[in-house]
């Protein structure tokens, strides 16, 4: 039995190393809290959370800026084509009453 008194020896060194790491892990993840609970409390952001809000800021302004071009150019085409047909229809128009002041209804030369 003289050979198991070292072993146990070295379970029970395991055991008390094994559970001193587990409270090193439990006080790591308490001070975590504990940072992140103050981080939250003071009102400052972190510098990523920053970052964040910024890039977000920059992307929805650049989008709205491509949305009101493509509005833009939409009006723009949309008044060129109001443009043209309007236009033929103003000509059709005044052919047609051209045409009806002409005694015999003929289109006056």
């Amino acid at each position: 039995m003289s050979e198991g008194a070292p072993h146990s020896r070295d379970f029970s060194l395991t055991n008390r190393t094994q559970h001193s790491e587990g409270r090193v892990m439990e006080a790591v993840t308490d001070l975590d809290r504990l940072i992140e609970r103050r981080s939250r409390q003071s009102g400052e952001q972190r510098p990523e959370e920053v970052m964040y809000a910024d890039s977000v800021r920059r992307y929805h302004a650049r989008r709205q800026e491509e949305i009101r071009a493509e509005w833009c150019a939409y009006h723009q085409q949309q008044a060129a084509r109001h443009r043209r047909n309007l236009q033929a229809l103003v000509e059709h128009h005044e052919t047609r009453a051209a045409s009806l002041q002409a005694p015999d209804g003929r289109k006056p030369t």
